[in-house]
C-alpha cells in the first residue's frame, strides 16, 4: 500500500480526524480538522508528513470546529463542498450546543464530484454522497475510501439533522459507494475502519435486517 492512514478520535463526539500520506513523497492530506489540532499536528510531524491539503468531508461542527487553528498553523485553506457554505455560516449556535467555541469559519476552496485530489502519485477521486448532510464528500483511491459519515462499522450516518435525507443517503450508497470493489477499506468519520464487503453482508441497515423509514 502506497498510503499511510492514521485516524485520531477527537472531541466530545469522538470524530476521526484523518491523516493520509503518500509514503514516497510524504505529501499528505488532513481530513476533518474537528478538534485537538496541536496533538494531530504533533503526530503528523513525527510521521514526517508534509500536509498540503486541508479538507472537510462535510461541514458538521464536529468535523470542522478546529479549522481556524488548523488553517493558521498550516497556512492552508479549508476545502469543502460548495453546499457546505451555508453550514459554515451558521456554525456558531450549533457549535455552542455541542460545547465548541467557534464563531466563524471561512472556507478557502471548493471541491466537487469529478475533481481529483493528488498527493505524490496518488489521486483521490471525489464522490458527492448526500444524505447525512447535503455536502457530504467521499474520497476514493486504490481500494481506500475516506468515507466521512456515510457508512460506519455496523451503522450509517444519521439523517435527522438539518438537510439530512434517508432516501438520499441510500441512493448515495447504492448508486455510488456500491460501485467500488468489495475489498475497499472504508475509513469513516466515527469508529473503526471496515470494508465495503463486510458492510454489505453484516450491516443491518444494508443487508435488510433493519428497514429504514
Amino acid at each position: 500500500m502506497t498510503l499511510k492512514i492514521i485516524q485520531i478520535p477527537v472531541g466530545a463526539l469522538a470524530m476521526n480526524a484523518t491523516l493520509v500520506m503518500d509514503k514516497e513523497s510524504k505529501e499528505s492530506i488532513f481530513f476533518d480538522p474537528g478538534d485537538e489540532i496541536d496533538r494531530i499536528l504533533e503526530i503528523a510531524d513525527k510521521e514526517e508528513m508534509n500536509i498540503i491539503r486541508l479538507i472537510a468531508t462535510h461541514c458538521h461542527v464536529d468535523h470542522i470546529a478546529g479549522s481556524n487553528l488548523a488553517m493558521e498553523k498550516l497556512n492552508l485553506p479549508l476545502e469543502i463542498c460548495p453546499l457546505g457554505k451555508e453550514l459554515l455560516g451558521n456554525v456558531g449556535p450549533i457549535a455552542a450546543a455541542f460545547g465548541y467555541s467557534v464563531s466563524e469559519i471561512k472556507e478557502g476552496g471548493y471541491l466537487n464530484e469529478g475533481d481529483l485530489v493528488k498527493i505524490g502519485e496518488t489521486e483521490f477521486s471525489i464522490l458527492h454522497c448526500p444524505g447525512h448532510s447535503p455536502d457530504s464528500l467521499c474520497f476514493y483511491s486504490k481500494g481506500v475510501l475516506i468515507g466521512g459519515d456515510v457508512i460506519f462499522r455496523g451503522s450509517l450516518g444519521r439523517t435527522d439533522l438539518p438537510g439530512g435525507s434517508t432516501e438520499d443517503l441510500m441512493r448515495s450508497i447504492t448508486k455510488k459507494i456500491y460501485q467500488l470493489p468489495d475489498e475497499t477499506t472504508i475509513y469513516p468519520g466515527h469508529g473503526p475502519k471496515t470494508t465495503l464487503g463486510i458492510e454489505k453482508r453484516e450491516n443491518p441497515y444494508l443487508n435488510g435486517t433493519v428497514k429504514l423509514a
